[in-house]
């Protein structure tokens, strides 16, 4: 081998060795649109009951959102779609529950759901689980054959940017979560009228619930009662009125609303409540059926959200009677 050969090949192998030290080095850097894509938060529903008892204790549920950071959770919002008859949804944040506000997300007609927006960013922190309860009034649901059909209904939860209109219906990407309802409902009887001469003696009034038709027993309920004025008085703060507890009355007068004690009905079972009624001296009827003073009944339960004044009710709506005087 001459010394020229020799060179030649020193300088190959110094060329190889530059290269393959260089496979070592940094990457190059990528463009700055590379890995910028939106991002695509996973969004789970879970319940610890998928039982719903219309007019029954309120079902809990959660909705969890991984995958978004503050600044991406800020710019989107959670859309719920409620595919049953919501009373209220709550939300719970700091510790207290707050109300969601719900709209009807076709106004066209039946064809849609209830829907609710909450942003996906609080006190600039991404929410990662969102605690959720969900209050359905009573529903009377019909016997086809006798028989109670199975009704179910669903919630769907997907995200969406911040401030957009929900659809009429959830993307078939949603994620749901079916939810079994037990047919259980309350029925409230009550006399249609009840006749009562004014300064004569007390009239007796009874309210009648039942639990109909499913197959659990309710529990906390309480009947709510009210007596209003009728056309022949304007004023009941003078009416007699009391109820029977346990067998004893108890004088009600100069209040216009009463709650009975907390109570339970197994499946077919009913409770009965009793209220006497006098009518003052002087309501005096102008013309037959003059209506002097009205009864109301409803059935609430303690885990209710309610204003004291007007409270919300288990049972859809209340019963009532007019106690007529006799001309």
């Amino acid at each position: 081998m001459t010394r020229t050969s020799g060179l030649a090949i020193a300088l190959v192998l110094v060329a190889v060795m530059t290269a393959v030290a260089g496979c070592g080095g940094p990457a190059p850097a990528r463009s700055p649109s590379a890995g910028g894509s939106a991002p695509h938060p996973v969004v789970s529903l879970s319940a610890d009951s998928r039982v719903l008892v219309p007019g029954g204790p309120p079902l809990a549920f959660r909705v969890a959102v991984a995958g978004l950071t503050a600044g991406q959770a800020g710019r989107r919002q959670l859309t719920l779609y409620i595919d049953t008859v919501p009373d209220r949804l709550q939300i719970r944040e700091a510790g207290s529950w707050h109300d969601v506000a719900l709209q009807w997300s076709n106004e066209q007609d039946d064809n849609g759901e209830f829907v609710a927006v909450v942003p996906l960013s609080h006190r600039g922190e991404a929410r990662t689980e969102i605690e959720f309860r969900l209050f359905t009034a009573d529903q009377q649901i019909d016997y086809v054959d006798g028989q109670v059909p199975a009704v179910r209904n669903t919630i769907a939860a997907q995200t969406d940017q911040e401030g957009r209109i929900p659809a009429a219906h959830a993307a078939a990407s949603a994620v749901r979560m079916d939810l079994s309802v037990d047919a259980t409902h309350l029925t409230i009887e009550v006399p249609q009228l009840l006749r009562a001469t004014a300064g004569g003696p007390a009239v007796e009034w009874e309210v009648r619930v039942r639990n109909a038709a499913g197959g659990l027993t309710r529990s906390g309920l309480r009947v709510a009662i009210s007596l209003l004025p009728g056309s022949a008085d304007e004023s009941v703060r003078q009416l007699h009125w009391s109820i029977d507890r346990r067998g004893w009355w108890t004088d009600l007068m100069g209040r216009t609303h009463i709650e009975t004690e907390v109570f339970t009905l197994k499946p077919g079972a009913s409770r009965t409540v009793r209220i006497r009624l006098a009518l003052p001296a002087g309501t005096t009827a102008k013309g037959s059926d003059q209506v002097g003073a009205m009864l109301a009944a409803a059935v609430t339960a303690p885990w209710w959200p309610s204003d004291p004044d007007r409270p919300s009710g288990v049972s859809l709506d209340a019963e009532s009677t007019n106690v007529l005087t006799e001309p």
